[in-house]
């Protein structure tokens, strides 16, 4: 890694803390660019100072992502195909650092889970540790209708989002049409936008009578699908260069066409990725606070969205217990995920050797 990269890199990782809306909303401090948009929206109904803030955070976010993309693509262009880095071997006590980092950070993740999942099932954390499930009765409007709602809309977004990136990778990698590079950079610039950006704009964009998807389900499908974009084309676009052109060409030679050469032949041969970005997708819907916050309304209600009420309401045992529903939900599809791709390969290594 270049020293231009870190630096983007960490530009990167202060503009994501600059962005986050969860955080400062479930801790003391309760200000920076994205609470202070949700306040002038929601309590003030001060749309265009929303949006004047919102080009204040969304103008650092687009620099850092061109300058992001420049150092990337420069630093790809450097290494040829032939470049064999040698890795020295490290010694023992380096060894036993890294090692004792990697724990560290690991061992303080977990707990964060363990105390969040212990603290929706005894009375008052941490002082009455007596085991009770009387916090898993949400007194929220939404309850478990709204952990269904995020559930089906999760799924939605899954399917979507994995369809639709395979779709970008292979035109992008493939096919390379006219305009492939406006067409690559348009799929990766989601990335430099905001995810309170991004809900403020299909507010301001999409509130008029004539979107009938607007204050439905179907605009946090889209939403979503869209602040997400980036990484499953990218990921789409890495696995579809694995397929060996002369595959394609045959199919050609044989008389396919575009569209069934890539349903009967690439789909199959990138299965895998695409499960991989469905279960990215999945996660992300499930967990995502910051797009879809503006897009709630009183008839669909997001598991993440009331976690943040329920904790701002004082309930923070139930807003654990449906956090734990949450990691629960998302920890089987990735069971799921785990089975159905283990054997997909497994079958592909078979048909491989015979």
């Amino acid at each position: 890694m270049t020293h231009l990269e870190e630096i983007a890199n960490t530009m990167w990782v202060l503009l994501l803390t600059k962005e986050k809306i969860d955080n400062p909303f479930t801790s003391e401090y309760k200000f920076n660019e994205a609470t202070e948009i949700y306040a002038q929206v929601t309590n003030l109904y001060r749309f265009d100072l929303g949006a004047t803030v919102s080009v204040i955070l969304l103008i650092p976010s687009v620099a850092v992502f061109m300058f992001n993309y420049y150092v990337t693509r420069k630093s790809f262009a450097l290494i040829s195909g032939a470049a064999r880095p040698f890795i020295r071997p490290s010694k023992p006590l380096r060894k036993w650092g890294f090692t004792a980092y990697c724990i560290f950070i690991s061992a303080s993740i977990i707990l964060v889970f363990t105390t969040v999942v212990m603290g929706s099932f005894v009375k008052v954390w941490p002082y009455d540790w007596s085991l009770t499930l009387k916090h898993y009765r949400f007194p929220s409007l939404g309850g478990y209708s709204a952990i269904w709602t995020s559930l089906w809309i999760s799924i939605l977004v899954g399917f979507f989002g994995a369809s639709l990136t395979l779709i970008a990778g292979y035109i992008v990698e493939k096919k390379k049409p006219f305009g492939v590079q406006l067409l690559y950079l348009l799929s990766v610039m989601p990335a430099a936008i905001p995810g309170l950006v991004l809900g403020l704009g299909y507010i301001l964009a999409f509130n008029r009578p004539y979107y009938i998807f607007y204050g439905t389900p179907w605009i946090i499908v889209i939403c979503v699908v869209i602040a997400n974009f980036t990484l499953g084309t990218l990921s789409s676009i890495s696995n579809i260069k694995n397929i060996d052109p002369s595959i394609e060409e045959a199919a050609t030679s044989l008389g396919a066409t575009s569209i069934s050469t890539f349903v009967r032949l690439v789909f199959p041969l990138a299965k895998v990725a695409f499960f991989q970005n469905f279960v990215y997708f999945f996660m992300r819907s499930m967990t995502t606070i910051s797009a879809v916050i503006f897009l709630v309304s009183a008839t669909v209600h997001l598991a993440a969205i009331e976690i943040i009420w329920l904790d701002n309401d004082g309930w923070m045992a139930s807003a654990d217990a449906m956090s734990t529903c949450v990691i629960g939900i998302v920890l089987l599809m990735l069971g799921l995920l785990r089975i159905v791709v283990g054997k997909k390969m497994e079958h592909g290594m078979v048909r491989a050797t015979t």
